[in-house]
């Protein structure tokens, strides 16, 4: 039998490839003749750098940039030569990784280090540049970004600005002459959510709590969105604050499109595309997928609704592994999945859960290879 193994990564436990290898250890327990792919996947999220980078053999670069606080960090990005396509995770330079719970602060946090991946990447001659914006911890529209690309940024009295959160209010208007973005440059987006930019859905009121931002301070940000994208409508004479996405990684979507002129797409259809998933599970009698949770919003444009998609259009079956599982039936089936298993078997405190991660990964996948056999 030949088994696709194409899971996300389990969030705190696992990465990607670590969950892959787990439930190829599980089956090779119960089937040593089988033949396994292993084939670690992500929608957007930390880790999508990496992933693309191993499946397109690209290099990895090292840059010294700011972190979303203005810091000195060593970030990193995949950079293919022979396609000249950068592959950028946001979350390296601007993310919540960088910075501990207590020094959340999206009011003073900022998006310039990924300007400057960015930057780098352009200098390093790429032609395509894939950017990754999921795990942000900021909420500047991007506004950061494009500081970093040369765009200067300035008050009614002609004051130069940084470009952080707190900012989008004050900006009068920029100037892109000195601009370093390059004309023939593609920039696509891996962007899995619809909020627009502004408003109780947009950025600042969904996101910017879990990024340090109190009510008041949420209430100033969207309206600093607000403000921010009447600017740029007056200036480049086009409507995006209500494309859907425009509200991604606290506003970044909308920077991109405004600033980089970017393409924002579903982040597991562009992730299938550049791997070549549908050419890799030609052949294959099932495949396995798994993320820490599945729920009802995994039916919305998710890894594994993609996976999927892709695997029905061949007749191939998808099996599907999970923490924790919080999904009716309606949706399993409107999921075309084979199957939903949690690994979860035992009563226990989160911790231990995420300690037993990797074996229960490799003892669920046992049992369901032994199922397959019935």
């Amino acid at each position: 039998m030949k088994i696709i193994i194409a899971p996300d990564s389990f969030k705190d436990a696992l990465s990607a490839r670590g969950v892959a290898e787990a439930i190829q250890q599980g089956i090779k327990m119960a089937s040593p003749e089988d033949e396994t792919v292993v084939f670690p996947l992500g929608d957007g999220g930390e880790g999508s750098s990496e992933i693309l980078g191993n499946h397109l053999n690209a290099v990895k670069k090292v840059v010294k940039v700011e972190d979303a606080l203005g810091r000195p960090v060593e970030a990193y990005y995949y950079f293919s030569k022979e396609n000249r396509t950068a592959l950028i995770e946001m979350a390296q330079a601007s993310g919540l990784q960088r910075i501990s719970y207590d020094e959340r602060n999206c009011m003073e946090a900022s998006s310039f280090g990924t300007g400057q991946l960015i930057l780098d990447a352009i200098r390093s001659g790429a032609v395509r540049i894939v950017l990754a914006i999921g795990g942000s911890a900021t909420n500047d529209a991007g506004m950061g970004m494009a500081a970093a690309l040369g765009i200067k940024f300035y008050d009614k009295n002609n004051r130069l600005l940084k470009g952080k959160g707190r900012e989008l209010q004050q900006v009068h208007h920029y100037d892109k002459s000195q601009s370093l973005m390059q004309t023939g440059i593609a920039v696509e987006v891996l962007c899995d959510v619809e909020n627009p930019l502004f408003g109780k859905k947009g950025a600042a009121y969904v996101y910017a709590r879990q990024k340090g931002a109190g009510d008041e301070e949420i209430e100033l940000l969207d309206k600093g969105l607000r403000h921010f994208s009447a600017v740029v409508r007056k200036q480049e004479e086009r409507e995006l604050a209500d494309i859907s996405g425009a509200g991604a990684a606290g506003g970044l979507g909308f920077g991109t499109m405004a600033f980089l002129n970017a393409k924002l797409q579903k982040g597991i259809d562009l992730m299938l595309e550049l791997t070549g998933f549908d050419t890799q599970i030609r052949g294959a009698d099932f495949i396995i997928t798994g993320e820490g949770k599945i729920d009802n919003q995994t039916i919305h444009g998710k890894l594994i609704q993609g996976i999927s998609q892709h695997a029905r259009k061949q007749n191939i079956s998808v099996i599907a592994l999970c923490g924790t599982m919080d999904i009716t039936t309606e949706s399993i089936l409107k999921l075309g999945l084979q199957a939903v298993f949690s690994i979860q078997s035992r009563p226990g405190t989160l911790a231990n859960a995420l300690r037993r991660t990797r074996y229960d990964l490799m003892l669920t996948a046992f049992n369901v290879r032994h199922l397959l056999n019935t």
